[in-house]
């Protein structure tokens, strides 16, 4: 039997619940010190897993850029970086990762975002190569909560005009 506990396989779910729990304690309970302040500690602890999926988020963020970057420029002298950084950014983004994320992680709208953003810092020949990316995100969430990332792979999926591989 596995000593792992909500807290430890979904820290987002166990912030949503002991926030509740917190709650309906101050909202039944009249014998608690007047000091406590039910309403912040709670909100406290649902921030403790708004934090994690916020983080979740961010790594998949920087693995779009990196992954528009290399279909951009595979061969840049920063390739082997970006790919580098891509596997770190998977590694710690699985550390955080929480089963009940995967609601709320819209992927399309983490790829648009990124999109849109990496236009304004390439030059106007990149912008061209940009625009030729998709707007809906080529990737489901599931391509990225796997223990091993193909990044190879995921550039098969995003084919640019004169892009070099």
């Amino acid at each position: 039997m596995s000593g792992s506990t909500l807290y430890d396989d979904d820290i987002l779910l166990w912030s949503e619940q002991q926030a509740a729990a917190i709650r309906k304690l101050g909202a039944t309970r009249r014998d608690l010190p007047n000091e406590l302040d039910i309403e912040n500690v709670a909100e406290e602890i649902e921030s403790v897993g708004r934090s994690e999926l916020a983080a979740v988020k961010s790594y998949l963020r920087l693995i779009f850029l990196h992954l528009m970057k290399l279909a951009m420029e595979d061969d840049a002298r920063a390739a082997r970086h970006w790919r580098s950084e891509i596997a770190g950014f998977h590694s710690d983004m699985l550390d955080r990762y929480a089963p009940s994320m995967r609601q709320r992680i819209e992927v399309d709208e983490i790829w648009r975002s990124v999109r849109e953003r990496l236009m304004f810092y390439v030059d106007e020949a990149q912008q061209q190569r940009v625009a030729g990316l998709s707007v809906g995100c080529p990737f489901s969430l599931d391509d990225f909560i796997t223990k091993r990332i193909d990044i190879s792979v995921l550039l098969e999926r995003l084919p640019l005009p004169h892009a070099t591989r």
